[in-house]
């Protein structure tokens, strides 16, 4: 196997539409080259705590050059793109700052698909998506399903007395923020918009609290539901308590996964319901009815483990390997290990420069996991044990010298390695399933996640 050490390749990406703005450079160790997987680089930037940043999105070659780009009239950040079988984009933003101040991190107002140069073709700001008549706002993530529909994330405003109502103590605020699941049917012909399936936090609470409240019991006797109280605090964001920050859909299982912040944990959630029935459990200990069917990392947030005991800690980017890739059908989760003497400490009450300068001062180890959930004899997700559900683990890798303290993700290449994304460190590398480092990206800007995108998935991307 043929070495190269330290090759530096320096490639500068001009921006031809927007010449007022500076050039954009990627940087490039090759230290590999006969292990890289052969793959486009895709690579949508945008953070919401740099305000100099430009959300675009490019596609490059392994090697770092330049093969598209595609326009955003949107800001904001926290959030990725994915790539469309048409060559354009589903995306996330914000063009109304207005609608989005003051709400949990991550919030923005518009979906948008677009072309392949950027214009959207279709597209729904946040305030025209009628839910249980509650101001909505996306967050973090959406994703194509294989149908066409859109599952994208939503932060859900509650009033402190519904809240309430629900056994729910969620801080001192005017305002309570609830997570959700939101599955849309795009018309690109008319541009409206068909709300398919709903899941929501609220309707899946357990808690020991408020013994009137209807989602009052014993936390420990129902692992598949979320206790509403876990952590005892997380201030400064007590009014959003479960910081969703990524969702993966898997078309054969017809199941949901999230990655839950502040839970420390995964949450796998039955789709096959109706909307109606993903409100209640249907009572089969399968937890049909949007209980969660599968839940992993801290089970000290239901009562079966220690918190000293948990496998993740500010983990981002849980997602089922695809078929076809080495380890098809077990989950990668980018475990950031970001151990915070307080909930978020180091961000709190600082500016945006001054929070993105905290995020970089921190340091750890962060580490990727491939598990394979235990399964029952009937395909099912093996009921809880007293220290809660169990997994094996396939794969784990770590280094040293990789810390993301927040955001980040991995990814499977066709070529059995794994593309990590460092967002706070603006990098992207790639390793092979022996842990070792094949080639370093270094971007111009945050990433939240990267992929790479084989030839057969470009089309006329690649006429150009």
């Amino acid at each position: 196997m043929i070495r190269v050490s330290a090759l530096v390749l320096l490639v500068l990406l001009s921006n031809a539409v927007r010449a007022e703005k500076p050039e954009l450079g990627v940087s490039v160790e090759v230290i590999a080259p006969d292990e890289i997987d052969g793959g486009y680089l895709f690579w949508h930037q945008a953070d919401e705590l740099r305000t100099d940043v430009e959300n675009i999105t490019l596609l490059m070659d392994a090697q770092g050059k330049l093969i598209h780009r595609w326009e955003t009239d949107l800001t904001g950040g926290g959030h990725t793109s994915h790539l469309l079988p048409s060559g354009g984009l589903l995306r996330m933003g914000t063009r109304d700052r207005s609608y989005v101040l003051g709400q949990p991190v991550a919030a923005s107002d518009m979906l948008q698909i677009t072309d392949q140069t950027g214009a959207a073709i279709w597209e729904l700001a946040a305030k025209d998506l009628s839910l249980n008549d509650h101001k909505i706002t996306f967050h973090h993530e959406a994703i194509p399903m294989p149908n066409g529909n859109v599952l994208v994330l939503i932060y859900e405003e509650l009033s402190p007395q519904e809240a309430s109502t629900l056994g729910w103590s969620a801080g001192n605020g005017k305002k309570v923020w609830s997570d959700g699941i939101v599955e849309l049917k795009p018309n690109l012909n008319d541009g409206s918009h068909e709300v398919v399936w709903v899941w929501r936090f609220v309707d899946h609470m357990v808690q020991d609290q408020n013994a009137d409240a209807p989602t009052h019991g014993v936390v420990t006797d129902h692992p598949r539901r979320i206790d509403g109280h876990f952590p005892k605090s997380y201030a400064p964001m007590n009014l959003v308590r479960q910081h969703l920050n990524s969702i993966d859909y898997h078309p054969e299982l017809d199941q949901v996964m999230v990655s839950a912040f502040i839970y420390n944990e995964i949450w796998i959630i039955d789709h096959s319901t109706t909307t109606e029935q993903a409100r209640g459990s249907t009572g089969g200990r399968w937890g049909k009815g949007g209980d969660l069917l599968f839940r992993y990392g801290n089970s000290a947030a239901f009562g079966q483990g220690r918190v000293q005991d948990r496998s993740f800690d500010k983990q981002h980017d849980a997602n089922w390997i695809d078929n076809g890739l080495p380890g098809a059908g077990n989950i990668l989760i980018f475990n950031n290990n970001t151990r915070l003497t307080g909930p978020l400490t180091p961000l709190g009450g600082r500016s945006p420069r001054g929070a993105a300068l905290a995020q970089e001062e921190l340091t750890g180890i962060s580490n990727v996991h491939e598990i394979q959930p235990i399964m029952s004899s009937d395909g099912s997700y093996a009921p809880p044990t007293g220290e809660g559900f169990n997994a094996t683990q396939v794969w784990r890798w770590e280094n040293k010298n990789f810390f993301a303290p927040f955001q980040g993700g991995a990814r499977r290449l066709a070529n059995g390695n794994t593309l990590l994304s460092d967002t706070v460190g603006r990098r992207v590398w790639e390793v092979n399933p022996a842990g070792e480092v094949v080639v370093r990206y270094k971007g111009p800007a945050p990433t939240f996640k990267a992929f790479k995108h084989s030839t057969d998935k470009l089309g006329s991307l690649l006429e150009e």
